[in-house]
């Protein structure tokens, strides 16, 4: 896999917040790691989806490159709450994972969440016309872009080493995050 410093990229093309079509992400060396992929719960969760533009529901999975399902995220439907996800995730070791995200923002002013994983608490932030990135103790760990044009694509860049086995996990959030918003 190539580097640059310890920062390793990986890319995948996205489709509009209403497709279900599966995204494969790659390394830098043009190997799949695995798939990301919009799903609907029933046809009345994906009628909503189509009436509010893709908009209602924000239910995603990521897979590994053995097809085994590691990311699963499900959006609250609670039109009087803030934005939320409820992500299960399977660690390297077979252990399950519990995170809770919920829109931290004021103003509608960028992006800010904070969430709890293995007990430590990070921050994913994507300020107006920046790149989003998740913090642990004010260090970035891992960013996010998207491309504006056709064919849309996401660039995730793994800042920290320590994380690579989470790589997953971090890209699932911030599409999730950002791309389901």
């Amino acid at each position: 896999m190539l580097t640059i410093g310890c920062a390793v990229m990986y890319e995948y093309r996205f489709f509009t917040t209403l497709s279900t079509k599966a995204s494969e992400i790659y390394s830098e060396d043009g190997k799949v790691i695995g798939e990301i992929e919009k799903y609907y719960k029933n046809v009345w969760e994906m009628l909503a989806d189509l009436l509010l533009n893709g908009r209602f529901s924000g239910n995603y999975k990521v897979v590994d490159q053995n097809n085994h399902e590691r990311f699963h995220a499900i959006r609250s439907l609670n039109i009087f709450k803030r934005r939320h996800y409820f992500i299960e995730y399977e660690t390297n070791k077979a252990t399950k994972e519990f995170i809770h995200l919920v829109d931290k923002k004021s103003f509608d002013v960028g992006e800010v969440t904070t969430f709890t994983y293995s007990g430590e608490t990070f921050t994913l932030k994507k300020p107006f016309m920046e790149k989003a990135k998740i913090y642990k103790n004010g260090s970035a760990i891992a960013e996010w872009n998207s491309s504006l044009k056709v064919p849309f694509k996401a660039y995730f860049k793994l800042l920290d080493e320590q994380y690579e086995n989470d790589k997953l996990l971090l890209l699932g959030l911030f599409h999730t995050y950002l791309h389901a918003g």
